[in-house]
């Protein structure tokens, strides 16, 4: 699996393609819609889904456009997906700027394939509700959204955050995977579950 980094927004947040062959999937197309699509375009690549880690806005912001141009599904997991559409109707902060969001919904340990490539969904609340992980654990590859990331975890002081639980998906989700897994996150540079190990 390669994985295509593309910093978007005034937060610099990192939507990710993940890539098997030419099949690939987006995570987090939170800015730029335009920016993401012509890196896909720039690959040639086939995007089978847009995977969502979480739905705060600097995740979701570019959502409308890169779905409407691709017209492929939407993944969340189930309890992030009730989060934001509640959250889309009171047009708060975690507006995914589609009128009436349509999901596919994800439950812990859900795997999605595209071309060879597998990502296996880790429910990891804490940061939100339905905050998640997705392992690719034969590709050494962890993509980690805002509840992990380098010398850092996600914040819990905004509405849906619980201090507890994020530590709790952490040590029991992230911390037992292997040292060498590679974990992308949603901001800054990635980095390996054993160097944070060291520090969690």
């Amino acid at each position: 699996m390669n994985v295509y980094t593309i910093v978007v927004g005034m937060l610099q947040t990192n939507c990710y393609l993940a890539v098997s062959g030419t099949d690939a999937v987006v995570i987090d197309p939170g800015a730029q819609g335009g920016k993401i699509l012509k890196s896909i375009d720039n690959a040639n690549l086939n995007v089978a889904y847009i995977m969502l880690t979480h739905g705060h806005f600097d995740h979701t912001r570019g959502l409308k456009e890169v779905r409407g141009a691709l017209q492929v599904p939407i993944l969340v997991h189930e309890k992030e997906a009730d989060f934001m559409k509640l959250k889309a109707a009171e047009r708060a902060r975690y507006e995914t700027g589609l009128k009436t969001p349509a999901f596919l919904e994800l439950r812990e340990g859900d795997e999605i394939s595209f071309g060879t490539g597998r990502l296996k969904t880790l429910h990891t609340p804490g940061h939100t509700p339905g905050g998640a992980c997705f392992l690719a654990a034969e590709e050494n590859v962890c993509f980690t959204g805002d509840t992990l990331f380098n010398d850092g975890v996600g914040r819990t002081d905004f509405p849906g955050g619980d201090a507890r639980a994020l530590a709790d998906s952490i040590r029991s989700k992230l911390m037992t995977l292997p040292g060498e897994i590679k974990i992308y996150p949603g901001h800054g540079p990635s980095s390996t579950i054993g160097r944070e190990r060291k520090y969690f």
